[in-house]
């Protein structure tokens, strides 16, 4: 995304949009090729952007959550792509070191880790597996 014209470029060149999903501890917002990604423990919160069109991300994050959908573990690989919220009149980027996916005993426990932050989350996998589904959609051609 090189600015705001291409960015408006991209989310007209998609048919359908905006879309929101609100999970335990995980809401996601989807339009055009991006999709938003808040994860909330508690006080804690953590929100991610994620170009669905750029070089893999897309079909990276999909075998991501079919991975938790599956109650499988899985790291994505080069989470440095997730584009971090900062703080308004921060200068310092919000670099995502990790994120991961690991069984528990409620579905899977999602883990986003910044230089700054982690942020734990449940998930069922039936939560996950909706998020990939909605991946999925997001990362098919319009």
């Amino acid at each position: 995304m090189s600015g705001p014209e291409s960015y408006a470029q991209r989310i007209r060149a998609r048919p359908y949009g905006p879309r929101e999903l609100a999970l335990h501890g995980v809401a996601a917002w989807f339009h055009g090729p991006f999709a938003v990604l808040t994860l909330t423990d508690g006080e804690t919160a953590l929100t991610v952007r994620a170009d669905l069109g750029a070089a893999s991300l897309g079909l990276d994050l999909l075998q991501f959550f079919t991975s938790a959908g599956n109650a499988t573990a899985a790291r994505l690989p080069r989470p440095e792509r997730l584009v971090g919220e900062q703080l308004i009149g921060d200068d310092v980027p919000v670099l995502v070191h990790r994120f991961a996916v690991r069984p528990s005993a409620e579905g899977v426990s999602l883990s986003l880790r910044t230089s700054r932050l982690v942020v734990d989350v449940k998930l069922s996998t039936s939560d996950a597996g909706l998020l990939a589904g909605e991946i999925r959609r997001w990362t098919s051609p319009p």
